[in-house]
């Protein structure tokens, strides 16, 4: 990254209200973008949620052309601030994303400068489900915003199943 600013993609358990509160993130600090070139799934082992259970899933990417996610885009994220965020997503690496595939709800636009955080290698596993609080603390976040933003997480958010992947479905 070019600058000491940056602008964080979040599309997980920090899309809802609370959990941005938790880190001193207020609304005016926020955009509600869609990034392409990735899908967002629950299929990545968690680091701190840990559970003994099918149901452990948290939320992760993985690089697909064909796909989008909406998500919430912090902006201006201090050094500081990203030094606590990387203890926070210990599971993930942290991927600078590329120009252009990060564009704003609102007006359609393009976000420069933009990073996300992306499962580790090797910590995705296609034969567990959402850990069901954290899916219904996602959701929720999702849910707390406008209709359209809930309904497009609805559509881009999958997670395992017998067959491969499908859709989330909304509780």
């Amino acid at each position: 990254m070019k600058s000491s600013s940056y602008n964080q993609i979040v599309y997980g358990s920090l899309l809802h209200p609370k959990e941005l509160k938790s880190h001193g993130i207020s609304i005016d600090m926020i955009e509600f973008v869609r990034v392409k070139g990735y899908k967002r799934i629950f299929n990545q082992e968690p680091s701190r949620r840990r559970a003994d259970t099918i149901n452990r899933a948290v939320l992760n990417i993985q690089k697909d052309n064909n796909s989008w996610f909406n998500a919430i885009l912090i902006k201006n994220i201090s050094e500081n601030s990203l030094k606590e965020l990387d203890i926070r997503e210990i599971g993930y690496d942290r991927l600078n994303l590329q120009d252009g595939c990060v564009k704003c709800y609102k007006d359609g636009t393009i976000v420069q400068n933009c990073f996300v955080y992306m499962g580790k290698d090797g910590k995705q596993n296609s034969k567990i489900l959402p850990n069901i609080d954290y899916f219904k603390l996602c959701l929720n976040g999702a849910k707390s915003h406008f209709d359209r933003f809930h309904i497009d997480y609805l559509s881009t958010t999958y997670q395992n199943s017998l067959e491969g992947i499908e859709l989330i479905s909304d509780i």
